[in-house]
């Protein structure tokens, strides 16, 4: 039994290193701001739950992942990097749905919950950080060549270097 948890544990391992390394570019393209504020929040988060995810494989005998899934890295579109964020949150809170549910031990399912409640609000914060946007230019998508009022540069804060 043993077993299929920590591989169900690794699991959710390896979706938060891919949502850790996801963040941290999207950061880093949004340069100082305050949504790249929010994502690397967001970032150091997922960085917590590793560890408590490590914590508890180690705990049952087994060895944490350092895997993550292929990263589908996206360019300057903010509201394309704002709708994998959304959609990285959503595939975390399913999937630890579906862990919580396997798994019988109390200790696990409430350290599970936790989790699943903070991919809750940072789906939540990201959410609200592209429908802010999306009100200003209400697009499916703009690219940063097409809509210079929107670019990323534009979103940094009066003083901060563009």
């Amino acid at each position: 039994m043993n077993n299929e948890i920590i591989k169900m544990l690794n699991a959710d391992i390896t979706g938060e290193i891919e949502a850790i390394l996801t963040y941290l570019r999207h950061q880093f393209v949004c340069g100082i701001c305050d949504i790249s504020r929010t994502v690397e929040e967001v970032a150091r988060d997922e960085m917590r739950h590793v560890e408590w995810l490590s914590e508890s494989v180690v705990g049952l005998g087994g060895i944490p992942t350092i895997e993550h899934a292929q990263l589908h890295l996206e360019g300057e579109d903010i509201f394309a990097m704002l709708k994998r964020d959304v959609g990285l949150e959503e595939s975390a809170i399913n999937l630890y749905q579906e862990h919580i549910d396997a798994i019988t031990d109390p200790k696990l399912k409430h350290l599970l919950r936790k989790i699943m409640n903070e991919e809750m609000e940072h789906r939540d914060e990201f959410a609200e950080k592209l429908h802010a946007i999306s009100s200003v230019q209400p697009q499916e998508s703009v690219n940063a060549a097409e809509k210079p009022e929107l670019t990323i540069g534009s979103l940094k804060e009066d003083g901060e270097e563009k």
